[in-house]
């Protein structure tokens, strides 16, 4: 993996609509991760129109920036690091088994999720902008303890995998876990083939509903199809339906800041309809 050109890195912080950092710390770290996510939604739209999901860096970067798209893990964690590599900070891949939404006796889950482990002078921490609905707003430590007031931990699990499990704790459910992960660095070229399963084989979630996700300040959006959420960070909730697929059209545009052009907006209304129908 190799870092943005000095022109793509300016075009990528001007469309985060924020500054480059004076050094690559912790501070900064976590005002990256702010204003990705409050720039940048994460989102499978692509993939419900059967379009390709190409994650060379140029082609993230022109989905991305140019075209003012979202994606999901292997294209915004993909371009974020690449991003922190222009900027001078240290990037590992790590690669986890996603455990959100599954009861606690769930079989083993695949390698599906990307995320990245950046060294910082404060120590190692995670750092997340592509996971959903339930994305840490700044880097997670990964050495010492927790955050506080931060609705966040890592679990070490009862096994001899010396992997952890990031949890995620929500008033009305308590901690729920969001991914399993080791600490051993992933290859990039490992990335190829979780993307093309993710992308196109017909058990991924990504292509049976519409998921996308935004912050903005203390709350965050979610959409599930048709279920409309907003997450205050103090835990209060307000949800509602959304019936008719030219609406979620609307709020994708809208809520999400999807660019979405003429020639998709009719195929992706089809495709909602559909999935509300269905």
């Amino acid at each position: 993996m190799y870092a943005l050109n000095h022109q793509q890195t300016e075009a990528y912080l001007h469309h985060l609509d924020t500054a480059a950092p004076q050094q690559p710390d912790l501070a900064n770290l976590d005002r990256l991760i702010v204003a990705h996510q409050r720039r940048v939604a994460f989102e499978n739209v692509d993939v419900l129109l059967d379009c390709p999901i190409h994650i060379d860096a140029d082609s993230v970067f022109t989905k991305v920036v140019e075209r003012q798209r979202g994606g999901y893990c292997y294209e915004l964690n993909n371009l974020f690091a690449r991003l922190l590599l222009a900027l001078g900070y240290q990037v590992e891949l790590l690669g986890g088994r996603v455990r959100w939404g599954l009861p606690l006796d769930a079989p083993q889950t695949m390698l599906s999720h990307l995320m990245l482990r950046v060294q910082l002078p404060e120590g190692p921490h995670l750092a997340d902008v592509g996971f959903g609905s339930a994305t840490p707003w700044r880097a997670v430590p990964l050495e010492g303890p927790m955050l506080p007031d931060f609705p966040y931990r890592l679990r070490p699990q009862d096994d001899d995998t010396g992997e952890v499990q990031l949890e995620n704790f929500r008033a009305e459910t308590g901690w729920a876990a969001c991914y399993r992960f080791g600490p051993d660095v992933h290859a990039w070229v490992d990335c190829i083939p979780r993307n093309w399963y993710t992308s196109t084989h017909p058990n991924s979630v990504f292509r049976q509903m519409l998921m996308t996700a935004r912050s903005e300040g203390e709350w965050r959006l979610t959409l599930a199809n048709g279920t409309f959420n907003k997450r205050h960070r103090d835990g209060r909730v307000e949800s509602r339906k959304i019936e008719h697929a030219a609406e979620l059209v609307d709020v994708l545009q809208n809520d999400f800041l999807l660019n979405l052009t003429d020639d998709e907006i009719e195929p992706l209304r089809q495709r909602l309809e559909s999935l509300l129908n269905g």
